[in-house]
């Protein structure tokens, strides 16, 4: 029997893990394998290799991992692939296969227009638009939030999209917050590439908030909208 193990990073923040379990729920809805279950990297339960010996005992002998991550970084490329040699290790008999991460979607630029127009962005030269990522040591993952940052630029028609870092990567959150406060921009939007809000994107939140500029917009993260559920479902229907 197929099983589909849905990952998600994992939080410190209960609201984050219950926004992935209500999107690993929606997901799980509409999955075409027989068993659809979820699990978290770190910092919250049930964990990956948990729920593996709970799809072996249910009868799972194929295990399709997908992670729900945006970038394939050190979780996608060390951490999970980790955890699964645990499961062959105690399973030498099941068929494990891991999925890679999202990736650059069409569809998550969409949303990100879209949270810009939640805040009533308009294109104008005194706008400016600060796309920030959570950041990683992986080269190839800052490339790809840099290509993310382009085709935002394409699809806003504007040059006033800057790119910044939570932790690691070239321009650091705090730094472009603190030149776009000096700035002459009128209006400044801060548009976070994150899936759910968690303690980053509160903190983020809380930094923004002590400047007490009126310029500034805070965006939603990109969330469980139906959009990325449907582009996560057809991916793994896909793929079983």
């Amino acid at each position: 029997m197929r099983a589909v193990l849905f990952v998600g990073h994992g939080s410190r923040s209960k609201r984050s893990n219950e926004q992935f379990i209500q999107f690993a729920n929606a997901v799980g809805a509409s999955c075409k394998a027989p068993l659809f279950r979820y699990a978290f990297l770190e910092l919250a339960d049930p964990s990956i290799l948990d729920e593996i010996k709970v799809c072996v005992e249910k009868g799972a002998t194929e295990i399709i991992v997908f992670p729900l991550l945006l970038f394939t970084a050190g979780h996608a490329k060390v951490d999970i692939p980790n955890e699964i040699d645990k499961g062959k290790v105690l399973f030498p008999d099941v068929t494990f296969t891991m999925e890679k991460p999202l990736g650059i979607q069409e569809v998550l630029i969409s949303i990100l227009e879209k949270r810009l127009s939640e805040k009533n962005y308009i294109n104008q030269q005194n706008s400016l638009v600060i796309l920030v990522g959570r950041g990683s040591n992986d080269e190839s993952a800052i490339n790809d939030f840099e290509k993310v940052g382009e085709l935002l630029r394409e699809r806003l028609h504007t040059s006033h999209v800057r790119t910044s870092y939570l932790v690691g990567g070239h321009t650091s959150f705090e730094d472009s917050i603190r030149q776009a406060h000096e700035s002459s921009y009128e209006n400044i939007y801060v548009l976070p590439y994150l899936l759910f809000k968690g303690v980053l994107l509160t903190q983020m939140e809380v930094f923004v908030r002590k400047l007490n500029d009126e310029r500034f917009s805070m965006c939603q993260s990109i969330g469980a909208d139906e959009t990325v559920v449907n582009l996560v479902s057809t991916i793994i229907n896909h793929e079983i």
